[in-house]
């Protein structure tokens, strides 16, 4: 559990919302989550909660959908979270690629 912990680093909310949902669709199964796991990424959420200072106007959504959060960055004035990884050709490129799976049938 830690090595999963490790690897979601910066990312732990999507490990949290997984989690979270893993109880809700296994009610009886929730205990096969070590409760250190979910304190602790309760605990981030609680500490980025109570920090007030000013977060970047950025969507990290494009990690999850390559489409579907593509007017928040491309209408809405949100930042693509995929720059600080990847170069705007290859967000492109990712994008694209999506793009033509979609039309195919």
């Amino acid at each position: 559990w830690q090595r999963l912990v490790n690897l979601f680093g910066p990312h732990w909310r999507v490990l949290l919302s997984h989690l979270i949902l893993f109880g809700f669709i296994y009610p009886a199964e929730q205990a096969k989550v070590p409760l250190w796991v979910t304190q602790r990424l309760l605990a981030s959420l609680d500490k980025e909660l109570a920090d007030p200072s000013i977060r970047e106007q950025i969507c990290q959504g494009p990690f999850l959908s390559r489409l579907q959060f593509r007017v928040d960055t491309e209408n809405w004035g949100y930042n693509d979270a995929r720059l600080t990884t990847m170069s705007p050709e290859e967000v492109v490129q990712w994008t694209e690629a999506a793009n033509e799976k979609e039309d195919k049938p």
